[in-house]
């Protein structure tokens, strides 16, 4: 095993440094967005393929990504977050790569082997750099948690708009199959560039020193945060808010084109996606927790409403107001939570902390999955997945409310 300690360095290094390579860092941990992207290519090359099968992958892609964060937490504090972020560059690349392998002449195999490759390898990969990324570059901003977890998460979100360019360039030229390979070998080197910095993906010396720190004596290992209510609520709202913006995500493209606009337009998702991130992220550490939990569970029902209302006046830009609203709540929900966590339980168990919170996004990713069928089920009306929003929105509403008059939470 190796000791936690070599992989500290020293708390005076070189802020912006760390900042600069976790946004580069969670640029390459949104390539999972790729997906929205290549779902029609990929229908076309496969014309047996259907809504529901993709959507399967796109929602078990995120509870493979949640099995990786939890084992990355235990593995990030045995092996340090430097091994971990390389062998998530490995895993996408292969994962991504593979898909230039998928045999045209037999659709029913190229699935099962895209399943394999995008939804178990590449996912699982992501999970591992999710952690290791999240987790050691955080409790480098103790008293900006908030802000700090909104920017790298906003690199997530503007990593799809990036993308939604690129592959417009490489489509075309490549096709479906070699454009995800190319994708997968931009991950590998901008991972292997970061690491060239022997201090990238390291904990603070601070967070692992045996003494008598604040931080320290309020942590609170797994088991006893699991113990906790306050965990649960937390849990439960961002499940609810997660579970409409993957929902969202996963059908905005098709969404915008039914009701007259163009994919590109729909994809202004994510720059407000970014824009949630750091507006909200930020906002945490000023308004509090309990604040920003209501706030987002109302700002994702305003959504809902706004989709609602659209589809029945048939107007376009209702639809993109609630497409653009649902990205910002999405973008907070993500951004907030590992901050949450963090004030919530301290710091000294964060990393391993983080993997189990992350449940969240296994579980959300469960039930979105069911999203292609609903659409499937209702010939492809989308009011029935505006409607599955709403109803997944209103118990994180539910939750936000709860842990609002919360005595245990202080603010």
């Amino acid at each position: 095993m190796i000791n936690r300690k070599v992989q500290a360095v020293n708390s005076q290094r070189n802020r912006s440094l760390i900042i600069i390579e976790g946004l580069f860092a969670n640029f390459t941990l949104g390539f999972m967005f790729i997906w929205t992207v290549m779902r029609k290519p990929l229908l076309l090359l496969f014309p047996t393929w259907t809504e529901g099968m993709l959507s399967l992958i796109f929602g078990l892609h995120n509870l493979f990504i949640c099995l990786g964060i939890l084992i990355g937490g235990r593995l990030c504090a045995k092996f340090g977050g430097r091994v971990m972020f390389r062998l998530f560059s490995i895993m996408t690349f292969i994962g991504f790569g593979g898909f230039a392998l998928l045999p045209e002449s037999n659709p029913e195999l190229a699935y099962v082997i895209a399943f394999i490759l995008f939804c178990i390898v590449a996912a699982t990969g992501t999970g591992f750099g999710i952690c290791s990324v999240q987790s050691h570059t955080i409790p480098w901003f103790p008293e900006k948690s908030g802000m700090i977890s909104g920017i790298l998460y906003m690199a997530l979100g503007l990593s799809s708009v990036i993308l939604t360019l690129l592959s417009g360039l490489i489509l075309p030229a490549f096709g479906a199959k070699i454009t995800m390979f190319i994708f997968g070998a931009i991950i590998f080197v901008i991972a292997t560039v970061i690491l060239f910095d022997k201090n990238a993906i390291t904990l603070p010396q601070s967070n692992l020193a045996n003494d008598n720190s604040k931080l320290e004596e309020t942590g609170l290992k797994p088991k006893e945060m699991l113990k906790s209510p306050v965990f649960w609520l937390l849990l439960l709202w961002n499940v609810g808010v997660r579970t409409s913006g993957l929902i969202m995500l996963d059908h905005v493209a098709g969404l915008s084109v039914f009701y007259g606009g163009i994919t590109v337009v729909g994809m202004l998702i994510s720059p407000f996606n970014a824009l949630g991130c750091v507006t909200l992220g930020t906002s945490l550490d000023k308004l509090g927790i309990k604040k920003i939990t209501v706030s987002i569970s109302t700002s994702m029902l305003i959504a809902c409403g706004f989709l609602v209302s659209g589809h029945f006046m048939n107007c376009y830009p209702v639809i993109l107001i609630g497409i653009l609203f649902a990205g910002f709540s999405y973008g907070g929900c993500n951004s907030t939570f590992p901050a949450t966590i963090k004030n919530s339980f301290g710091a000294r168990y964060y990393t391993e902390n983080f993997g189990f919170a992350n449940l969240a996004i296994g579980i959300a990713a469960f039930i979105e999955s069911a999203s292609g069928s609903v659409l499937d089920g209702a010939n492809g009306n989308y009011l029935s997945i505006m409607i599955m929003m709403a109803i997944i929105t209103v118990p994180s509403l539910i939750a936000g409310i709860i842990i609002w008059f919360n005595k245990n939470i202080n603010k």
